[in-house]
């Protein structure tokens, strides 16, 4: 039974022997943090996640093919596939506690111990000429959004350069599962359980600890970051910066909308038909001061 598509496809499979949940790779999938290729993700993705499983973090055990092209991954025909025993789920419920110490363990699993950011965090950052070139083109092609670039684009290059500080001085890089949301937090018979280990990567471990909580809502933010801390987290030396990640996600994802819009680039499987796109970017760049301030506020609201 197929039961999602994605960024991979997936299906339950029932068998005499038991259910399995079966992930299908896109031929088309890249390395996406690590290498060129979807098998130098996956090599780095699965050394990792074997990490996690001798530390006991609460996460599906995989299964190994009978015929493995790398770890735990088969290829037939010109498809990648990965098996897993089936989790039945059961209704949800409040995970911020159990997010917080599961992040916190995840990060303490393989520090870098050395300062700065990974190269994937500058792929937000543009230079003043590539930003003035796209919003003076989309004047040019009449564009709805094109009115709002300019109030937009001093809070956009602040940003940017923030980011840029911070890719070299950033003390906590960590390897981290690298995609803890909502879909990737299975609530299992015997309690929570984190799947999907695909999207590893290194990261700031303050600034995803932040991004994450942001994602999972005003409820359970300070929740999640208090059980963080209390597990051995370190959040304060980011200090008004502690929700950077945020803002880097709005003006990447900006930048890849609008490179589609103004005909630079093919739209993602994610974006949506071009009038999505069109309202997606004037959403964001109409909201963009005031999340940046929001932003800030709710970093000191945090620390204190």
């Amino acid at each position: 039974m197929h039961v999602r598509r994605g960024d991979t496809d997936a299906w339950r499979l029932d068998t005499a022997s038991g259910s399995y949940f079966v992930k299908g790779y896109f031929a088309t999938t890249g390395g996406q943090f690590n290498g060129e290729d979807l098998t130098d993700q996956l090599a780095v993705a699965m050394a990792f996640e074997g990490r996690a499983l001798e530390a006991g973090v609460d996460m599906p055990t995989p299964i190994m093919p009978i015929d493995p092209l790398l770890g735990w991954v088969v290829r037939i025909e010109d498809r990648l596939f990965r098996v897993y025993e089936w989790v039945e789920h059961r209704p949800s419920e409040d995970v911020s506690g159990w997010l917080g110490r599961t992040m916190m363990q995840v990060h303490q699993l393989q520090p870098i111990g050395q300062a700065g950011l990974p190269k994937w965090w500058r792929q937000a950052v543009q230079s003043p000429a590539t930003w003035e070139g796209w919003f003076a083109k989309a004047r040019n092609q009449n564009a709805s959004w094109a009115g709002l670039g300019r109030d937009s684009l001093p809070h956009i290059l602040a940003v940017s350069a923030r980011i840029e500080e911070l890719c070299d001085v950033a003390p906590d890089l960590v390897t981290t599962h690298g995609d803890f949301k909502t879909h990737n937090i299975v609530m299992s018979p015997t309690g929570p359980v984190l799947v999907d280990w695909d999207s590893v990567r290194t990261d700031s471990a303050a600034l995803e600890a932040a991004r994450v909580a942001y994602l999972f809502g005003a409820d359970q933010l300070n929740r999640i970051l208090t059980a963080y801390a209390e597990a051995g987290g370190e959040l304060g030396w980011p200090g008004p910066d502690l929700f950077l990640s945020v803002t880097r996600n709005h003006i990447q994802v900006l930048a890849e909308h609008i490179q589609v819009s103004l005909g630079e680039s093919p739209a993602a499987r994610w974006m949506g038909d071009q009038a999505t796109i069109e309202t997606a970017i004037a959403t964001k760049l109409r909201d963009l001061p005031s999340t940046i301030d929001h932003l800030r506020n709710l970093a000191a609201t945090v620390s204190n």
